[in-house]
């Protein structure tokens, strides 16, 4: 959602928490100068091959959608395991 800076929080935009019995959701998402891309559920615990799969199809759709060219994006990403497998840098 998009507020302007300053303007506070509404009753409908801040859901209480549960401390426990409330469940989880993990995402991917990524975000750029013109925007945010596509949001991409992760099923279960991330691999390699689900992270590719994620690159592939999320990634790739954001910055299609959003019109930045291949030359121009920086790529950044931490030195987890699956960020580094053969597989991904293949």
């Amino acid at each position: 959602m998009w507020k302007k800076a300053g303007d506070p929080l509404g009753e409908k935009e801040v859901k209480g928490t549960l401390k426990f019995g409330g469940g989880n959701l993990m995402v991917w998402g990524c975000m750029g100068w013109s925007g945010v891309g596509v949001l991409c559920e992760v099923e279960g615990r991330m691999n390699a091959e689900q992270y590719v799969s994620i690159l592939e199809e999320c990634l790739l759709r954001s910055m299609e959608e959003s019109g930045i060219d291949e030359d121009d994006i920086i790529f950044q990403q931490d030195n987890d395991p699956k960020h580094t497998s053969k597989l991904c840098l293949n």
